[in-house]
């Protein structure tokens, strides 16, 4: 299946944006996944993106904690998000991406209260979201990462509790390695209801440069039907993982294994359709 290829650009760490489009046209790709900076003009960042003929893929969320059990911490993740949809919606966007607090490892000590709370925030995000017509990805994480939704299996019973047409699931290749028994059986589960997938080695750096069976995966993607994006989320080898700027010339490092990335991709996907 031909399909569209893209980056995140949170991954060019902390340069201006019409840097990291440039970056982008030069490595191939044909959209780009952006950061929900809601204090950048979104009318200037569609400009630029025409510019560079690159589409909009999705938008990366900033951190908030959607389930947090203080009401006032919630609240404003909430309408965060729901300030991300009108700015998705001027940016001429068509998905965002809903996850929980990045670095929140854990909830109030009641599962069922923070599940509660997850599913409220959620359903409150998706009634503005189909109001304006913007599909949601909720992005499966790991446990390093956030304390809930770490696996396909609980991302489709929180689509299953909001019962909305526009939420489906991101899986990451990244994540999927830590906490997937088996991604693939993690892809087929989703089936339908993917509407975005990540994909980086077992190591978050370029295909081929870990241990995980991507190939595989790109394949699951055909068997199931998924016509949605291939974002590639890639970082560079060093210390902290929350952050993309490392040491040396990381820029020239995360473009190589995108452009590295890229070529493979193709690769398979020509290989698929001659068959």
């Amino acid at each position: 299946m031909i399909r569209e290829y893209g980056l995140c650009l949170w991954t060019f760490g902390d340069i201006e944006f019409e840097e990291k489009c440039k970056l982008a046209k030069e490595i191939g790709v044909d959209g780009v996944e952006v950061q929900g900076d809601l204090t950048q003009n979104p009318e200037k960042l569609a400009e630029i993106l025409k510019k560079y003929n690159l589409k909009v893929l999705s938008i990366t969320p900033d951190n908030v904690d959607i389930s947090s059990a203080n009401e006032q911490v919630r609240s404003s993740a909430v309408q965060y998000f729901l300030d991300l949809v009108s700015w998705a919606d001027q940016l001429g966007a068509t998905r965002i991406c809903l996850h929980g607090d990045v670095g929140k490892t854990h909830g109030c000590g009641d599962l069922t209260k923070d599940w509660e709370l997850l599913v409220l925030s959620t359903k409150e995000v998706l009634k503005k979201a189909e109001e304006h017509g913007i599909e949601v990805v909720f992005e499966v994480l790991n446990r390093y990462e956030n304390h809930q939704i770490v696996t396909g299996k609980e991302a489709l019973n929180l689509i299953k509790e909001v019962e909305s047409d526009n939420l489906k699931v991101l899986l990451d290749a990244y994540h999927m390695n830590i906490e997937e028994a088996c991604p693939i059986q993690a892809l087929k589960d989703a089936g339908g209801l993917l509407g975005v997938y990540h994909i980086a080695d077992s190591n978050r750096q370029g295909i081929g440069d870990g241990h995980s069976n991507l190939k595989a995966q790109v394949n699951v993607l055909d068997e199931i039907g998924y016509d949605g994006p291939i974002i590639m989320e890639m970082m560079v080898e060093g210390p902290n993982p929350f952050t993309p700027m490392k040491h040396g010339d990381y820029l020239c490092e995360i473009v190589n294994h995108y452009k590295k990335s890229l070529k493979q991709l193709k690769e398979w996907e020509v290989a698929s359709v001659e068959v």
